[in-house]
């Protein structure tokens, strides 16, 4: 099933696509196939054996975790144009998290077996998909250090930002909200009625829709 020109679209934007030569894109578009998921359905969990890497093209998926308690940790809500799956490309290990496709999901999947052909035929796919791996732990040191150094506010507001930047509604509950920023359910319903209050946001049954993203990050720059 070939990509649609909006799907492109959300590739080229990506900056990891973009810095790749135009030979290593079209390997990857050749190597490569649809995978449609639908609200609730999962893409692979924790444990599962390494089926190769995808990047989000359309849709949202929930990356979560169950802890040895018992309960659920969500740690992060993929958007178009992220990638995900590489880190057992590199350890041969299982997965290490779960994720599912919190609405009516579109991927682009490299299998293992065209992922091991492209490392084998030009070894410098190691270094791009190296560079793919650290711009993620770039991004989880970021993620550190806004918890370290922000606001309660600050830190829901700029994550508002980042998951309303394909489309305006989150599918997220007020509590998967407050878990993904290890905010208190209590914390996160007040800073969102206040939000409300302002007119920048919308809170109803299962997501939250922006409605003045421009004051929102405005309000995220403190």
């Amino acid at each position: 099933m070939a990509l649609t020109r909006q799907e492109l679209a959300v590739l080229d934007a990506d900056p990891w696509f973009a810095a790749l030569s135009s030979q290593q894109q079209q390997q990857l578009l050749s190597f490569g196939r649809k995978r449609l998921l639908q609200g609730g359905q999962p893409l692979f969990s924790r444990g599962d054996a390494f089926c190769g890497i995808y990047v989000l093209l359309d849709g949202q998926l929930l990356i979560s975790g169950l802890h040895q308690s018992g309960r659920q940790a969500l740690l992060t809500l993929l958007t178009p144009g992220q990638w995900l799956g590489e880190i057992a490309l590199f350890d041969h290990k299982p997965r290490t998290h779960d994720a599912a496709a919190l609405q009516d999901t579109v991927l682009w999947q490299i299998p293992k077996t065209a992922l091991q052909q492209l490392v084998n035929t030009d070894p410098l796919w190691w270094q791009a998909f190296g560079q793919l791996l650290t711009s993620k732990l770039r991004q989880v040191f970021i993620e550190l250090e806004d918890r370290a150094v922000l606001s309660a506010e600050q830190r829901l507001v700029r994550r508002l930002c980042q998951l309303s930047l394909q489309q305006a509604a989150v599918p997220l509950q007020q509590e998967q909200l407050g878990q993904l920023l290890s905010l208190s359910r209590q914390t996160t319903n007040q800073l969102l009625r206040q939000l409300v209050a302002q007119g920048l946001i919308q809170t109803q049954y299962g997501g939250i829709t922006v409605l003045n993203r421009p004051a929102l990050l405005k309000l995220a720059q403190g």
